[in-house]
């Protein structure tokens, strides 16, 4: 069983930050031309960068093609909150507008199904992201599949966070938002990661 505290010692995941990390100068948060091809490379699959637009409204700036492959996401622009179960949008909108308020970042583990009727438990690193214009509204985020299996049928569309969702903020050189939750557990389905082994 992977619970959201060991993630955050996950390789990858380390590796990702410290690449950010690295894309930071005089300790800011990485402007989005910093984040480069070439320190970023062996993460572009499984990379994303979402701008927020309002508090429900976080769009897919860019993908890599394993997050497209997985989400059936055909072009740039969809509402990540678009694919949130009805059951987390409310807590959800608190947590992830909490990200850019301080800025911090976040490591998310969840349950996505596709409509294809594959679950997988999958999580996801996000990370700040300013605009050219200095402006916190982006992240940056890597996503990792922790598990899969077949489900059939699917509902018809991707759904995430139906049956597993948890969350935290962590802090990257600012701290921590001052209001809305630091994190969430959203858990209908408390053998979820046991029936995902």
């Amino acid at each position: 069983m992977v619970e959201l505290k060991d993630l955050i010692e996950n390789d990858r995941l380390v590796a990702f930050r410290q690449a950010w990390e690295e894309a930071r100068t005089a300790g800011n948060v990485p402007v989005r031309r910093d984040i480069t091809l070439r320190a970023f490379s062996k993460f572009i699959p499984d990379m994303l960068v979402l701008e927020k637009n309002g508090p429900r409204d976080y769009r897919y700036c860019q993908a890599g093609e394993g997050v497209k492959d997985r989400l059936e996401m055909h072009d740039a622009g969809a509402n990540f909150f678009d694919f949130l179960h009805s059951d987390i949008l409310d807590i959800s909108e608190d947590w992830w507008g909490g990200l850019l308020a301080a800025p911090c970042g976040g490591l998310v583990s969840y349950s996505i199904e596709y409509p294809a009727g594959v679950l997988r438990h999958a999580a996801t690193l996000l990370l700040p992201v300013a605009r050219e214009d200095g402006n916190n509204s982006m992240l940056l985020g890597l996503t990792e599949v922790l598990r899969e299996r077949y489900l059939s049928p699917g509902k018809g569309r991707t759904v995430v966070g139906e049956f597993w969702a948890e969350a935290c903020h962590l802090d990257v050189g600012y701290g921590l938002p001052d209001s809305g939750p630091a994190d969430y557990s959203h858990k209908p389905d408390a053998d979820f990661l046991d029936r995902m082994r």
